[in-house]
């Protein structure tokens, strides 16, 4: 990547000299302070697009360059920004060849990544002396459906403990690797020793819908088998939900008829629409963390409006915004905080020891 100021002198010219120049040679993109311009090869025939978080992967259209030697497109982003994107031709998406940074994506092939000179990734966690054990648990509701749900279970705590009920369980256990977070927070004592459940989906849409037969499951038969199993500490729980599985996670909180002390929404998906039925008329004790990103384009929108409107019914709201886009890299970086706010550290400093003679 080629970084600079756009304050400096001849800053203009000298970015078309570069478009130039990176299409001829393969260097994309083109940063300069705020400015990004990405660079791509092609022809009128089959023109090159940019598909990118910060356009919801709908495709940026790309300007040819005067002397036929490529096509670009020019952007603003936050100087801190992490983007994740690709290069669309009419039937295939494919790499940046001028960008060697590459990150897995959710699904499909691997993208190609953009950190802006301001980007700081999130600081490696330590290696965990001792780690919990994941056990599985089986399942089946009163209907007979089977479900799959798997209990971390922390290393050497005493109960009983908090617990974490977590949709999407698949996910976020194995893309997102909590468990090894949560090992390392918890050795190092940066959080409270909790039993987290990894709840998986039957169906995505249906399971996280507002009012679904599998709020009653969760609340009715779920929540009671596990923290008779696992000795759980008298109302202490929180619920996570991740992207569409945020809209069942708030509505359990708020409507399932148990208490939930935290309710943690990372990269809600939740439309205004759903606002009157998934948010409580007056105020609950529950508090809500939302993490989420500026370049999750479209949700963004409705994310911040749903912060708002928390505000305005004055619920306890926790709402953290980063410059990144809707990704599991962006999941994974957030979840180390939040752990610790679901369940902040109680480990006391010991008083140094006295000297001996």
């Amino acid at each position: 990547m080629i970084r600079g100021s756009r304050g400096h002198p001849g800053w203009a010219g000298a970015v078309v000299a570069l478009v130039s120049t990176a299409a001829a040679v393969q260097i994309s993109p083109i940063v300069r302070g705020e400015d990004v311009t990405f660079v791509a090869a092609g022809d009128p025939s089959d023109p090159p697009r940019i598909v990118a978080d910060f356009n919801g992967w709908e495709g940026g259209k790309m300007t040819a360059a005067a002397d036929g030697r490529g096509y670009s497109l020019h952007v603003t982003l936050d100087p801190a920004a992490r983007i994740e994107y690709l290069i669309a031709y009419r039937d295939r998406f494919v790499l940046d060849p001028g960008n060697p940074l590459t990150v897995p994506a959710p699904a499909g092939p691997p993208r190609s990544e953009l950190r802006m000179p301001g980007y700081r990734r999130t600081p490696t966690l330590p290696a965990a002396r001792r780690r919990g054990t994941i056990e599985e648990v089986a399942f089946t509701s009163r209907t007979g459906q089977r479900r799959r749900i798997r209990v971390y279970v922390p290393a050497g705590s005493r109960r009983p403990l908090p617990i974490l009920y977590v949709h999407d369980g698949d996910i976020v256990l194995g893309a997102l690797g909590l468990p090894s977070i949560l090992d390392s927070l918890m050795d190092t004592g940066q959080m409270t020793p909790a039993f987290v459940a990894f709840i998986d989906a039957v169906d995505r849409h249906d399971d996280y819908e507002p009012g679904s037969p599998f709020r009653s499951v969760l609340t009715g038969e779920i929540v009671p088998q596990l923290e008779r199993r696992y000795a759980v500490e008298p109302r202490r729980r929180a619920l996570l939900g991740l992207s569409r599985s945020t809209v069942g996670a708030l509505d359990t909180c708020v409507n399932g008829g148990i208490a939930f002390d935290a309710c943690v929404l990372v990269a809600p998906a939740i439309a205004r629409r759903q606002f009157p039925v998934v948010l409580p008329a007056a105020p609950v004790d529950t508090r809500v963390l939302i993490e989420t990103g500026t370049y999750d384009v479209p949700l963004i929108t409705d994310a911040r409006a749903l912060r708002d409107e928390m505000e305005r019914r004055r619920l306890s709201v926790r709402y953290v915004e980063s410059p990144q886009g809707h990704n599991h890299t962006a999941f994974r970086d957030r979840l180390p905080t939040l752990m610790k706010d679901v369940f902040p550290s109680t480990r006391l400093e010991r008083p140094a020891e006295a000297p001996t003679e």
